[in-house]
C-alpha cells in the first residue's frame, strides 16, 4: 500500500512539474516568435517597402512570414492560457497584458503598412502620381517657368530627405504664387493650372502621410510601434522571470519530495526490519536450529516447538515441520527398500548388457565367417564357370553377401560407438581420408568417382581416430553408392581446415542428391530416403551417433540430381591433449591473425 501511494504521488508530482516546465518552455517559445515578428516587421519597413514588386501586387515575403508568425503566436497564446488556467498559474495577468499590447501593436502595424502602400515608391502610389504631374509641368507650353518647376521639385526633395515642414510651407507659397500668375491668362494656361493644382494636392497628401508615419524617431506611428515593442519586451522579461521562478520552485519541490521519501524509506526499512526480526527471523532461526539438530540426530519421533511471539504463519510452519518429519521417516524407509531393489535390478541389467555385447560380437563373428567362406566359394565358381547367365547370378549373390557384411559391420560399429569412451590421439587427417578412399577403391562403381582433397592444418589434429574413420567411411561409401550414373563424371570434394579449437570439414559430391522432404529424417534409424537404396538405413544413423559422441555438429544441404554437401564441425583436443606451449602459441596466432 505504501509503495502504491508513493508511486501515485510521484506520478502526480512529476506530471505537474512537467506541465509547469512545459508552460515555461511555451512562454519562451512565444517570446521567440514575438521577437521574430518584430524583426520581420523591421525588415519589411527597411527592405520590403523599397521593392517595386510590393507596390505592384501589394504582397511581400515579409508579410507572408508575418502572417505565419501571427498564426503561431495566436495559437500558442491560446494554449498557454488554457494551460495556465488548468494549473492555476500565477502569472496570467502578465500574459493578458502582453496579449492586449500585441493586439494594439498589430493594429498600428496594419495602419502603418496601409499608409506606406498609399504613399508609394518611385513610379507607384502618391509619389509616382506626384512625379508624373511634376514632369508634365516641365513642358514650357504650360506657362510655368522651368526655374519654378525645379524649385518646387527641390522643396519636395528637401522635405522627403530632411522631414522638415518648413519645406512644405515654401512649396505651398511658391505653388500659390505660380497659380496666381497663371490665372492672369486662365484660358491659355488652363492645363498648366490643373497640373500644378494636382501636383500641389498630391504633395500635401504625401506630407500628411509622412507626418502620420513620423517625421522622426519620436513621432508618428513608427514611434508608437517602437514604444509598443519596448513594452512587449519588458512584459516578456517579467513574464519569463516569473515563469522561471515557478518552474525552478516546482523542480525544487520534487527534489524535496524525493529526499523526504528516501529518508522515510530508510526509517521504514529500519522499523520493518526490527519488526520482521522479532516476528519472523528469530522464530525461523530457532526452527532452523531445531531442523539441523533433528537431521544430525536422525530422530524419528515428532518434535514439539513452542513459538509464543511468532507470527501465525511461523507457528503453522512449525506444525507442518512436525508432520513433515513423520512423513520423511516413512518415505525414507520406502526409499531404502526401493534402493535395494534398484541395486539388484541395476546389477541384473549390467549383467544382461555384458551378455548382450558378448552375444553381439560372437554372432557377428559367427555370421561373417560363413559369409566369407561363401564369398570365396563364389569366386572359385566364377573361375570355373564362364557361362554368362551363371556370372550374372554370381554377381547378385556377391552383392547380397556384401550388403549382409556391411550390415553386420554397421551393427558392430554402432555397438562400439555407444560403449567405448573417446580415445584421443594425434593423427593426420589427410592421411586418414586417403586411407579410407583407398579402402573403397574396389567398391562397385568406385572407378567412376574422382576425389579431391584439400586439408589445411594450422595445428595438429587430436581426436578419436576410430570414430573419425566411421564418419568418413559412411560419407565415402554413400557418395560412391549413390553416384549419379547419368552424369559423365562423378566426383567427391573433401576440404578441411584445422584450428586449435575445431576442425571444419566440408564433404560434397555430385550424386543423385536427396529430396528436400527427406532431409530432416535421413539420420533416423533404418530410414532410407531412396526406395532403390542399397543400404540398410543404419549408416547415417550411426554417423549421427558418432558425431554426438565427438560433441560435434553437422548440417546437410542437398539438391536432387545435383548433389549433396555435409558440413561438419568437430572439436580439436589439441589445446587439452597436445603440447601446452605450442597450443598457447597457436591460440594466440589464431586470435590475432
Amino acid at each position: 500500500m505504501l509503495i502504491i501511494v508513493l508511486a501515485i504521488a510521484s506520478v502526480y508530482i512529476l506530471d505537474r512539474t512537467q506541465r509547469i516546465t512545459g508552460i515555461h518552455a511555451q512562454i519562451n517559445q512565444l517570446q521567440v516568435y514575438t521577437l521574430n515578428l518584430i524583426k520581420t516587421d523591421n525588415d519589411f519597413f527597411d527592405i520590403g517597402t523599397a521593392h517595386e514588386s510590393y507596390f505592384v501586387s501589394h504582397q511581400s515575403p515579409f508579410l507572408s512570414r508575418r502572417d505565419s508568425l501571427i498564426f503561431h503566436i495566436e495559437k500558442l497564446f491560446q494554449d498557454v492560457k488554457v494551460n495556465m488556467q488548468t494549473e492555476n498559474y500565477e502569472v496570467q495577468d502578465n500574459l493578458v497584458e502582453i496579449d492586449s499590447i500585441f493586439k494594439v501593436y498589430n493594429t498600428h502595424f496594419s495602419t502603418l503598412e496601409n499608409l506606406l502602400f498609399l504613399k508609394g515608391f518611385r513610379d507607384f502610389g502618391l509619389e509616382g502620381r506626384m512625379r508624373d504631374h511634376a514632369h508634365a509641368l516641365e513642358d514650357s507650353h504650360l506657362g510655368l517657368p522651368l526655374v519654378t518647376v525645379l524649385t518646387l521639385r527641390r522643396h519636395e526633395k528637401d522635405f522627403l530627405l530632411r522631414h522638415d515642414l518648413k519645406y512644405v510651407d515654401d512649396f505651398n507659397q511658391l505653388a500659390s504664387l505660380s497659380l496666381a500668375q497663371l490665372s492672369r491668362d486662365s484660358v491659355l494656361y488652363l492645363k498648366g493650372m490643373q497640373e500644378l493644382r494636382s501636383y500641389q494636392g498630391l504633395f500635401n497628401q504625401l506630407a500628411t502621410i509622412n507626418c502620420q508615419i513620423g517625421l522622426n524617431s519620436l513621432s508618428g506611428l513608427r514611434n508608437d510601434l517602437n514604444t509598443l515593442t519596448q513594452q512587449l519586451s519588458n512584459r516578456y522579461l517579467t513574464l519569463a522571470d516569473e515563469s522561471f521562478a515557478l518552474s525552478t520552485q516546482a523542480v525544487l519541490n520534487i527534489r524535496v519530495f524525493y529526499v523526504g521519501m528516501m529518508i522515510g524509506a530508510v526509517f521504514f526499512t529500519i522499523f520493518s526490519g526490527l519488526w520482521i526480526s522479532k516476528r519472523l527471523s528469530a522464530p525461523i532461526a530457532r526452527l532452523s536450529k531445531l531442523i539441523q539438530k533433528v537431521m544430525k540426530q536422525k530422530r524419528k519421533k515428532a518434535v514439539s516447538l513452542q513459538l509464543n511471539h511468532a507470527a501465525t504463519e511461523i507457528r503453522l510452519l512449525a506444525e507442518s515441520f512436525n508432520k513433515l518429519m513423520d512423513q520423511a521417516n516413512t518415505q525414507m524407509q520406502e526409499i531404502r527398500q526401493k534402493s535395494k531393489l534398484l541395486k539388484k535390478k541395476n546389477h541384473d541389467l549390467k549383467k544382461l548388457n555384458h551378455e548382450l555385447d558378448s552375444f553381439l560380437y560372437s554372432t557377428a563373428h559367427d555370421l561373417r565367417s560363413p559369409l566369407s567362406s561363401l564369398l570365396g566359394l563364389l569366386q572359385l565358381a566364377e573361375r570355373e564357370n564362364k557361362q554368362p547367365e551363371l556370372i550374372h547370378y554370381f554377381t547378385m549373390m556377391k552383392s547380397s553377401i556384401n550388403r549382409q557384411e556391411d550390415f553386420i559391420q554397421q551393427i558392430v560399429s554402432y555397438s562400439k560407438n555407444s560403449k567405448m569412451t573417446l580415445q584421443i590421439e594425434k593423427f593426420s587427417l589427410e592421411g586418414l581420408i586417403k586411407d579410407i578412399l583407398e579402402s573403397h577403391r574396389f567398391m562397385e562403381g568406385a572407378e567412376r568417382v574422382t576425389a579431391w582433397i584439400d586439408v589445411k592444418e594450422e595445428v595438429p589434429f587430436l581426436s578419436d581416430k576410430n570414430r573419425m574413420s566411421i564418419l568418413f567411411n559412411n560419407l565415402v561409401s554413400n557418395a560412391i553408392r549413390y553416384a549419379d550414373p547419368a552424369k559423365e563424371r562423378s566426383w567427391i570434394r573433401i576440404t578441411a581446415h584445422t584450428t586449435p579449437e575445431d576442425v571444419f570439414i566440408e564433404f560434397a559430391d555430385n550424386g543423385i542428391g536427396i529430396e528436400s522432404d527427406h532431409l530432416h529424417r535421413i539420420f533416423d534409424m533404418f530410414y532410407r530416403a531412396n526406395l532403390s537404396s542399397k543400404g540398410s538405413g543404419l549408416g547415417l544413423f550411426i554417423f549421427r551417433e558418432t558425431i554426438q559422441k565427438l560433441k560435434g555438429l553437422v548440417s546437410v544441404e542437398s539438391i536432387i540430381k545435383q548433389g549433396s554437401k555435409f558440413t561438419l564441425r568437430i572439436p580439436n583436443h589439441f589445446a587439452t591433449h597436445g603440447d601446452p606451449q605450442l597450443a598457447l602459441e597457436s591460440l594466440t596466432i589464431s586470435k590475432t591473425g
